[in-house]
């Protein structure tokens, strides 16, 4: 696929930067005022992440993100 591990997970650029964000502890308010989008949208990115990276939760995600460099 493309490069890097978010591009190789599938992750379009988008939901890269919400990863790395939620990596980082942000909510989903602060998500959606830091990329000027709605909550609803950052959710959407959010379930998608969890999704295509097989984990359960936010914190499963974060550590992915940790683990492959994203962050």
């Amino acid at each position: 696929m493309g490069k890097g591990p978010a591009l190789d997970a599938g992750l379009t650029p988008r939901e890269s930067q919400v990863l790395a964000h939620v990596a980082c502890g942000l909510s989903n308010d602060e998500i959606s005022h830091t990329l000027g989008i709605s909550v609803e949208t950052v959710k959407e990115h959010v379930q998608n992440i969890l999704r295509k990276l097989a984990v359960n939760d936010r914190t499963q995600a974060a550590g992915w993100a940790v683990r492959s460099g994203v962050v």
